[in-house]
């Protein structure tokens, strides 16, 4: 059972406390740029659940029928802890093999690109988790029922949440034994001391049992992103830079054998000689975010087109049992162009009115050509005729706005 899905709107309440919370005490850790980004990554990755059917249900269904599994109870309490616990230790080799293996860490780099840390960032995920299945098998193997295994998997991300924040500090003994806002804030750092640790979902336990773990020091401030900034709001590019450059890479490098090592080694491993496109060219100052600066119209414009988007995608995750398979396909690929151009919209690229006309153009064909539903229809309709009015006056005005970077230099090297 996915309860990722119930638990959304209760998500979304905890990201407006912890912003209230935060400008209340003059610590706020959100910027209107960057959480839409993370935002925009989360809903890409449950929409493309929508027309990517689920290939662990079939792997399970495969291995059961094929080679006769019985099935442990799904009443029984010890079934569900135990499969917990074990899912938990599966999740942390999961997630390590994702930092440590090139070719996973492609799937997993969304995650840690924001250079916030906020509850928004928890809802940052990847939308090409290609290999997580082969951590499921085992369980399929052991029995537990398909039911319970899923369940759990929800479970162990919902518990996750939490820990993304920085106005929570140490919890004394809990510190031993979970995931915590302070050690999982050492995960997300790009000190170099932090990086590559504390890669369990619950349970710390298992980082201290294998040698991973990093405790947050209180002279070494987290900064947090990746080494090698991703330094864009383009969420397709999000989920694919990692590729691009290991492709390149695999171009670039001499011989059969080191074409085929770069994929399973470390992320910006090359054979002595050799360069890769991953590692940074030039030193990085830490401490200036990626910041784009921006008009208040672009700004807002933006900010409210996105909250737009989001109600629109929650209708579609909430109705696609009622849509057909091609009206649901309308929709994503309307949807996630325009994820796509928000981010254009939050770098105030010259194409972002252009790309802008063409949403609309599409809003109306989604309309038109994929009949959802007569109030959603009317709704899109409003919304895209209302967007045109008040992009069509703007035509003249500038998007960008003149920097105010205030921050001192801390380097990377």
């Amino acid at each position: 059972m996915d309860l990722i899905l119930y638990a959304i709107p209760f998500f979304f309440l905890l990201i407006f406390l912890e912003i209230a919370y935060g400008m209340a005490r003059g610590r706020n850790s959100y910027r209107i740029n960057d959480t839409i980004n993370s935002l925009s990554l989360g809903s890409l990755s449950r929409l493309q659940a929508l027309v990517i059917l689920g290939f662990s249900g079939y792997i399970y269904e495969w291995i059961v029928n094929s080679y006769q599994l019985s099935q442990l109870p799904d009443d029984r309490a010890w079934v569900w802890v135990s499969c917990f616990i074990l899912y938990d230790l599966a999740y942390y080799w999961k997630h390590r093999f994702g930092h440590e293996i090139a070719l996973f860490w492609g799937s997993h780099v969304a995650h840690h690109q924001s250079e916030d840390y906020n509850l928004s960032t928890a809802l940052r995920q990847t939308s090409i988790d290609f290999y997580g299945f082969l951590f499921y098998l085992p369980f399929f193997f052991l029995g537990f029922p398909a039911e319970i295994l899923f369940s759990v998997v929800s479970l162990n991300l919902i518990y996750q949440f939490w820990v993304h924040t920085e106005h929570i500090h140490r919890l004394g003994i809990l510190e031993w034994i979970f995931v915590t806002p302070s050690n999982h804030r050492v995960h997300h750092a790009r000190n170099k001391i932090y990086v590559d640790r504390n890669y369990g979902g619950v349970f710390i336990l298992w980082d201290r049992l294998f040698g991973s773990f990093q405790d947050e020091l209180v002279e070494e401030k987290a900064v947090f992103g990746l080494r090698k900034p991703l330094n864009s709001w383009n969420p397709l590019w999000a989920n694919t830079h990692v590729y691009w450059r290991l492709i390149l890479d695999i171009i670039k490098v001499p011989g059969l054998k080191n074409k085929l090592l770069i994929s399973f080694k470390p992320p910006g491993w090359m054979p002595e000689g050799s360069v890769s496109s991953c590692k940074l060219t030039k030193p990085v100052d830490i401490s200036t975010r990626f910041d784009p600066a921006i008009s208040e119209f672009c700004r807002y414009y933006t900010l409210t087109q996105f909250v737009l988007t989001v109600a629109l995608s929650l209708f579609l995750l909430l109705n696609t049992s009622v849509l057909g398979y091609w009206q649901t396909f309308a929709l994503v690929i309307f949807l996630v162009f325009s994820l796509y151009v928000h981010g254009v919209w939050l770098e105030a690229k010259t194409n972002a009115r252009a790309l802008e006309f063409i949403r609309i153009a599409l809003a109306f064909g989604v309309v038109f050509l994929s009949e959802v539903n007569q109030v959603v229809n009317l709704a899109i309709l409003a919304l895209a005729s209302i967007s045109l009015l008040a992009l069509l006056p703007t035509r003249k005005i500038s998007l960008k706005a003149a920097s105010t970077n205030e921050a001192g230099p801390e380097i990377l090297a």
